[in-house]
């Protein structure tokens, strides 16, 4: 991010924006803003993602293809927070499974790429798989297309993160991922045709973009989201269905495999087969699904003893669950109408179910993950506590010793200067220094006192000279 704040738009004004949305065919019902003095990684306006015009340039088209919003959130990556390079890779490997009619997959994606990170975020071809891609290498300097940004708004909720880094990616999106068995067979299918590697760029150039995202460029709004967890298969290998499986014709319907009787245990299951059969529901017309560990059976009487269900209790059971208002529409179609729309209801039904059930797993998961995550913290947090109170107790007994010492030091000091001092003044009162001065401090007094005597003398002889009346200093 805080490369990405270095670098200002250089499409300033509105009309730049729109002639570039028109160019790429962006929808009327988008808008286009510039983005004045916002930078690609600081927070959108409400309802908006920043989009760079390089993007546009590889094959980036709105409304976007489910596709790009599965692997977006799964990431946690923004629009914006995505290379060029990396809008080049999805882009290609949707139309590398359009082109081999395989169904886009983020499992399979995850087989062949993984996200890395470098302020703006791409996809490298993992180590020892098949590349599908080469040319895939941008130029040294990508100060061009990092100015050339701005920002999008769409009628409806965006169904993947607007802002960078607002949903950090969890340690399992980035781990090896599970493989349905469809899964297995796409990654084959993929490797065998184009396992020597496309010039992405060249092939990007003459691939028709406009059949491979024929059902997004129509204008229409964003489909919902599609968020399928890393573990994105279900009982027996099944995943979520792409959005145009979840639609498919009635011809396409009829060959799925798919089950209309509820699951009877010995011999009354098979005479339950029959009768169904002579009255147009032969299962064996449709196939038989393989049977999940998990699946839930339809409701049944009280009277259930696990052996004997009576098939006309369960026949007034389903009944009771399809309204009136169906039951007369089931009644005027024929039955092959009948049997595809339950199919698609069902294979929706399946599709919600198996979503929900990742999810839950997922967040399970998460709340596992961020449960370890706080008990390490708490250990951390302890032991740091420790810690301090190890070195917070060395250090009140450091002080201590060192307050000790200081004081002994003090007292010893003290007595040496004392000492010193006491030293000093007798050496002083026994030098000649001393003995001096005491005479120069006493000589006027001994002066005074010889004049004293020297008149007292002569006031008691005054015949006495006074010349001669003299005391010697010594």
């Amino acid at each position: 991010m805080p490369a990405a704040e270095c670098f200002a738009s250089s499409l300033c004004t509105q009309a730049e924006v729109d002639a570039l949305c028109e160019k790429h065919g962006v929808p009327k019902e988008f808008g286009a803003t510039p983005a004045g003095d916002r930078r690609a990684c600081t927070p959108p306006p409400p309802g908006s993602v920043c989009v760079y015009a390089h993007a546009l340039e590889t094959g980036l088209r709105f409304p976007l293809h489910p596709f790009f919003s599965e692997v977006l959130s799964h990431f946690g990556v923004a629009p914006g927070q995505l290379t060029p390079n990396g809008w080049r890779v999805l882009v290609g490997f949707v139309v590398l499974c359009h082109t081999t009619d395989v169904p886009p997959s983020l499992a399979v994606f995850r087989h062949f790429f993984s996200l890395r990170r470098k302020g703006w975020c791409f996809f490298r071809c993992k180590q020892g798989v098949g590349a599908l891609f080469t040319g895939i290498k941008g130029p040294k300097s990508g100060k061009t297309w990092k100015r050339g940004f701005f920002f999008l708004s769409s009628p409806v909720p965006w169904s993947c993160p607007v802002c960078w880094y607002e949903q950090p990616p969890c340690k399992i999106s980035t781990k090896c991922p599970v493989l349905s068995s469809q899964d297995n067979k796409s990654v084959a299918k993929l490797a065998h045709t184009y396992g020597a590697g496309v010039d992405l760029r060249a092939y990007l150039s003459e691939a028709d973009l406009g059949a491979a995202f024929s059902s997004h460029l129509a204008g229409t709004s964003p489909p919902p989201p599609l968020q399928p967890s890393p573990r994105s298969t279900g009982s027996e290998g099944m995943g979520l269905l792409p959005a145009d499986e979840a639609v498919a014709p009635a011809e396409k319907v009829k060959a799925e495999p798919v089950s209309c009787t509820p699951q009877l245990p010995g011999k009354k299951r098979k005479q339950d087969e029959v009768a169904s059969a002579k009255g147009g529901l032969c299962r064996s017309e449709l196939g038989t699904p393989p049977a999940a560990p998990n699946r839930r059976h339809l409701p049944v009487p009280d009277t259930h003893d696990g052996a004997s269900a009576d098939w006309e209790e369960a026949r007034k059971v389903l009944d009771s669950i399809v309204p009136p208002r169906r039951q007369r529409e089931f009644a005027a179609a024929k039955p092959s109408d009948v049997f595809a729309s339950s199919f698609v209801a069902i294979r929706q039904a399946v599709n919600h179910v198996s979503y929900s059930l990742n999810h839950a797993l997922e967040l399970d998961q998460k709340q596992r993950a961020h449960e370890g995550d706080i008990a390490a913290l708490g250990e951390q947090l302890a032991e740091v506590k420790a810690e301090f109170a190890a070195a917070k107790r060395a250090i009140d007994e450091e002080r201590k010793n060192a307050k000790a010492e200081l004081a002994a030091a003090k007292r010893a000091t003290a007595a040496e200067v004392e000492s010193a001092k006491t030293a000093a003044v007798q050496q002083f009162l026994g030098s000649k220094e001393y003995t001096r001065r005491v005479a120069e401090q006493a000589l006027p007094a001994y002066e005074r006192g010889a004049e004293d005597m020297k008149r007292v003398a002569l006031r008691l002889n005054p015949r006495l000279d006074a010349a001669k009346l003299v005391l010697p200093l010594d």
